[in-house]
């Protein structure tokens, strides 16, 4: 199997002079922890979930969760930063003809994910754990009924 064959078509992606409450609004609305961050359909970065609770730095540069005081410090300070200031610029992308189980092992090694999907130069989507997983047992063959195990 490939990537293309589990990825998800298509990407949520926030350009990099937003807030980070509108990121994170965007990433509640659409369902996803991470968003590209692009301009004029260049990837220049990515947030995440975990980069909101560890502005003013990124997680990805070594950002820890704050001693915010309050939520209300946190939600303020959600609201003066941008995403440029704590995305990460560091992204791995694959392509969609990479073996699924190799961007497994990138993921895994690197502890990146989700990561962009590209075809000739073109970001076409984006390939989660949970989409590998999926694609995996929906492509397994189910043990038949007298303990017979598939053969490897």
């Amino acid at each position: 199997m490939l990537v293309k064959d589990a990825m998800q078509p298509g990407v949520v992606h926030i350009h990099p002079a937003v807030t980070l409450h509108e990121a994170a609004e965007k990433m509640l609305a659409h369902g996803v922890d991470t968003l590209l961050v692009m301009d004029d359909g260049r990837l220049l970065g990515v947030i995440g979930l975990r980069d909101l609770f560890t502005t003013p730095v990124s997680a990805s540069r070594g950002g820890r969760m704050s001693d915010w005081r309050s939520e209300q410090q946190l939600a303020e300070a959600w609201q003066r930063q941008t995403v440029e200031n704590v995305m990460n610029e560091q992204v791995l992308t694959v392509s969609d003809d990479l073996p699924l189980l190799r961007t497994a092992s990138l993921m895994v090694n690197s502890g990146k994910h989700p990561l962009p999907v590209t075809r000739d130069g073109e970001i076409v989507g984006v390939i989660g754990r949970m989409d590998i997983v999926r694609a995996l047992l929906a492509h397994a063959r189910p043990v038949a009924a007298g303990g017979d195990q598939p053969e490897p």
